[in-house]
């Protein structure tokens, strides 16, 4: 029979050091963003189904959107807003039933994403699918609002991770068996950080060249970024996902297979202490690409290095954004802890 077993998660707060950066906050235009979106979704509401648009709605992106970019404006907030709205609407289009029904072409939505950030005329007339027009909608309003300097990492970006997301719906539906390292490598692709540090970039302002975010540190930054994002949401994720049999692409479930690390088959506990020994590490590799990065600079050259600490703090704003969009009280994706006891223990009760 079925029981509720209770476990330790790691302290995410502090193994992302959280502490250090007391002044974190969620935009206070939050209230307004999600008026906003509510509005728009009532306007919509014959174009979808109930299905749909509850799952729209439970994503919560207007907290995500405020989490992630805390001193954004307004303006800049519903260009942000509308952006996460076009990755949740790819999303669902190709999904793997959509796939399968022959209801999602991907190289068709490759050519709407070009199109649409080039602010080009693009042809949707023969689609009967509504979310096709939705996302053309979208894209022609998060897009073309970024100077050139942002929009072909925002764009490309996107679209690496609909090729990815696509491969892993394929996946989900004949899984294969990772290992730890070949999962990571995995994970980095299917979680859509590149063009979100892209639109982070256009909002701060951050003028670097892709010249210098291309050198190693710089790379290393983004990536350790990914790993600070997608590892933590596997251990808060994992309790939903393995009540409903979708734990297979987790870190937690896949350190219990994998024999080259430390922890037993079915050993939950151990797996969970794994994922924040992982956490841990890529913390430490990012703080080591931020001592690189700013190394790299020459003498003197003081204003690069105020724009990569300006580039860091927004990374940092990012990963703090990510964990308060996962637990925060106002969001109801996980339901990770039944009671506040919970959230302070950072104890998670999973059904076995």
């Amino acid at each position: 029979m079925p029981g509720i077993v209770q476990y330790q998660l790691p302290n995410i707060d502090l193994l992302l050091d959280r502490q250090s950066r007391p002044n974190y906050k969620v935009n206070p235009s939050h209230p307004e963003l999600e008026t906003e979106f509510i509005s728009f979704l009532d306007k919509i509401d014959h174009a979808i189904s109930p299905f749909q648009r509850k799952e729209i709605e439970g994503a919560q992106l207007p907290l995500c959107a405020a989490a992630y970019a805390p001193d954004a404006d307004m303006p800049q907030l519903r260009v942000y807003l509308d952006y996460f709205v076009l990755l949740l609407l790819v999303e669902v289009m190709s999904d793997v039933s959509n796939a399968q029904a022959g209801q999602f072409d991907l190289d068709y939505m490759v050519n709407l994403l070009n199109a649409c950030s080039d602010n080009e005329p693009f042809d949707t007339s023969k689609q009967k699918d509504t979310l096709v027009h939705l996302a053309a909608k979208f894209a022609r309003k998060c897009f073309p609002p970024l100077s050139p300097l942002y929009r072909y990492d925002a764009t490309q970006g996107t679209i690496l991770y609909l090729q990815a997301a696509a491969r892993e719906n394929h996946d989900r539906k004949n899984p294969s068996t990772f290992t730890v390292d070949s999962y990571l490598a995995h994970r980095r692709k299917v979680v859509a950080i590149h063009p979100v540090i892209a639109f982070n970039r256009w909002m701060s302002q951050v003028k670097l060249s892709p010249e210098i975010l291309q050198t190693p540190a710089f790379e290393g930054l983004l990536e350790s970024t990914i790993d600070l994002i997608a590892l933590p949401n596997d251990l808060i994720s994992y309790k939903k996902e393995k009540a409903q049999g979708e734990d297979i692409h987790n870190l937690v479930s896949v350190a219990m297979v994998d024999p080259a690390t430390p922890v037993k088959s079915g050993d939950i506990q151990a797996a969970l202490d794994f994922a924040g020994i992982k956490i841990s590490e890529a913390y430490l590799r990012f703080q080591q690409c931020k001592l690189d990065a700013i190394a790299q600079t020459a003498p003197g050259d003081f204003e690069t290095r105020s724009e990569i600490m300006r580039y860091v703090d927004i990374l940092l704003e990012t990963i703090d954004g990510n964990i308060v969009w996962q637990i925060d009280p106002r969001t109801v994706r996980y339901h990770v802890f039944e009671t506040p006891e919970e959230r302070a223990q950072w104890l998670v009760s999973i059904c076995i």
